[in-house]
């Protein structure tokens, strides 16, 4: 690449030339437009003369002019090294050189029809005979984590999901757990104690079989109190590998939900043998898992996933996964309408639907603006928090902004047919809310990463005309968890994953590193601390039902969020896609796709 760009620097020192045509130029000259010593600019050309980009004569002798013709057609070099880039995982440095070097819209026109068509679905026959499926996906977000004990937003445990296997496995048709490492489980009557069968013969992708040590060093990996889901093993006291395929786990309280905790991601075993290097944390090393998928290649703007010969279930039918990440751009550049053969869509990037593709569609979650109750001000005011609630039009939001925004939402909790209008929109008593909190026109610092700006600059506007300031900060995704974030904003918006049910939302309320309960003061926290604690120790669903009612009445009084709008995801899949379906997250699950075969998608 630095070589196509020494060829371009001197294509425009010498713009007059003509490909094809040699001219006469001296080395000193060569070395100016090249910013380099005559020594060096003599190895440069050498180089560019074996690519075949020029033909050199050198002169001979003190004083002799050496003749140059430049060989390779610009635009087509700036596509090409383009193009080597996005092989490489680096489609933002791809976009940045064609924007530095192109010149011309058609080069951009041309580049980005080529990205275009190089995601999707590709098959191609190796060695002798074997078929080999690829499938490459644009994905509009960054991957911050894949250390299960960190993750926290949804892309990333969706990745995880992919690479790592848990003990046991939600059935979301039946919303029964199920198993999967363990072949089954019990628990005393009290259910403070828990004993895990694990299935013998499963091995990690590094080729070392799971035990019950794996077992124990995941789980005490997670408790410990830096991991964002340590809330997860917090009531753990005691783990013993009884057996190599047996471990039990005693819990200093009751939680008849223990099994369904050791579902969610953070619970993924990890081998013991690998270490921090295994679990991703690191810097430069793979995750190493015993899921369907194995990472062998991570790098910031690509993820590429090879099928698992050796999973215990059953096995992913596309070969080769590579996850590239589109970076944003602020609208100005944009992939067409048909990248490939599937599309999962989340917002970041807006598409018309293809009437020859299917479309599935899935209520993920609202959109909410959590308040931040540990800040004094004015934000202790109950009547100014009422205010925040009752200045929102959310019909409007989800008729101004589209999709994903879907319906109004009105509590942390999916409606299974929730109404079109607004009944919390009351301009009137908002300003009567907000004229008995005292506010003097403080303006309040909400925060929110890329993905919800738009929505965040609309807020902006709704709340000016209620007579409320906002400035809107806009930071990545992973500035968003720091803890300096959460004591610097008044607000936060974000969406929480509701279709992932109980687990998640126990989740936002345990995790001190939830956009939830990080906002809450410190009362409050303990507060649902312990009202959660309770709930855990219900035996029937019904009473923990009950429990959990009462707990979200108690945050709604005290006003610790703004619930805006019911979030959608959709997929857009070709037809000749098999085994496409909308997981709880809003991603599809890679090991379930499969294709009709290589003439159905032309």
């Amino acid at each position: 690449m630095r070589l196509a760009e020494d060829y371009l620097r001197l294509r425009s020192a010498y713009s007059g030339e003509k490909k094809g045509e040699p001219f006469q130029v001296t080395i000193d000259g060569v070395a100016e437009a090249l910013y380099c010593t005559p020594r060096n600019a003599r190895l440069i050309l050498r180089k560019m003369t074996d690519a075949g980009l020029i033909q050199y004569a050198a002169g001979q002798g003190r004083g002799h002019r050496s003749e140059l013709t430049f060989l390779a057609d610009r635009r087509e070099l700036v596509i090409r090294e383009a193009q080597q880039y996005v092989r490489q995982g680096d489609v933002q440095g791809a976009l940045l050189w064609v924007k530095e070097r192109a010149g011309e819209h058609e080069v951009k026109q041309r580049f980005m029809d080529w990205l275009t068509g190089y995601f999707g679905y590709r098959m191609e026959t190796i060695g002798e005979g074997r078929i080999v499926e690829t499938l490459r996906l644009p994905i509009y977000r960054p991957i911050v984590t894949l250390d299960p004990a960190d993750a926290m937003y949804a892309f990333d445990t969706h990745m995880i999901r992919q690479v790592h296997a848990t003990l046991v496995e939600l059935d979301r048709e039946t919303d029964k757990v199920t198993p999967a490492l363990a072949l089954d489980w019990e628990s005393s009557t009290d259910a403070s104690c828990w004993t895990f069968y694990l299935r013998k013969g499963v091995t990690f992708h590094n080729g070392t079989e799971l035990t019950a040590d794996d077992v124990k060093y995941s789980l005490l990996r997670v408790q410990q109190e830096a991991r964002n889901h340590s809330w997860l093993c917090r009531d753990i006291v005691e783990i013993c590998a009884e057996s190599r395929y047996k471990v039990r786990i005693k819990l200093r309280q009751p939680n008849v939900l223990f099994a369904l905790y050791m579902s969610h991601t953070a619970a993924a075993v990890l081998s013991r043998d690998s270490g921090e290097n295994g679990a991703g944390s690191v810097p430069g090393s793979l995750p190493v898992g015993a899921g369907p998928y194995r990472i062998t290649k991570l790098l910031p703007g690509i993820c590429i996933l090879e099928v698992f010969q050796n999973y215990y279930a059953a096995r992913g039918q596309i070969d080769r996964i590579e996850v590239m990440i589109i970076p944003d751009t602020g609208g100005e550049w944009s992939l067409e309408t048909n990248p490939g053969v599937l599309i999962v869509e989340t917002g970041e990037a807006r598409r018309q639907e293809l009437k020859a593709w299917r479309c599935s569609r899935l209520v993920t979650g609202c959109s909410m603006l959590t308040i931040n109750l540990a800040k004094p001000g004015i934000l202790q005011a109950d009547s100014f928090r009422r205010a925040l609630g009752l200045a929102v039009d959310r019909s409007r939001m989800v008729r101004d902004l589209g999709y994903p925004y879907a319906s109004p939402c009105l509590g942390f909790h999916l409606e299974p047919n929730p109404a079109s209008a607004d009944p919390m929109y009351d301009p009137e008593e908002a300003a009567r809310e907000l004229r008995r909190s005292g506010y003097c026109g403080e303006v309040l610092k909400l925060y929110t990463y890329r993905r919800h700006e738009q929505a965040a600059y609309w807020l902006q506007q709704q709340y000016d005309q209620a007579g409320i300031r906002l400035d809107v900060y806009i930071v990545p995704w992973a500035d968003l968890m720091k803890e300096e974030r959460t004591r610097e904003a008044d607000l936060i918006l974000f969406e929480a994953l509701l279709n992932e049910g109980l687990l998640r939302q126990i989740e936002y309320l345990l995790s001190r590193y939830s956009f939830i309960h990080s906002m809450l003061d410190p009362g409050a926290q303990a507060e649902v601390d312990q009202l959660m604690g309770q709930l855990l120790q219900k035996e029937e669903p019904e009473a923990r039902n009950e429990a959990f009612q009462q707990l979200q009445t108690w945050l709604s009084k005290r006003g610790t969020a703004v619930y805006l709008t019911y979030n959608e995801a959709r997929v857009l899949s070709h037809p000749a896609q098999q085994g496409v379906r909308l997981n709880a997250a809003g991603w599809v699950d890679f090991k379930d796709i499969w294709f009709k075969g290589e003439r159905e998608l032309r």
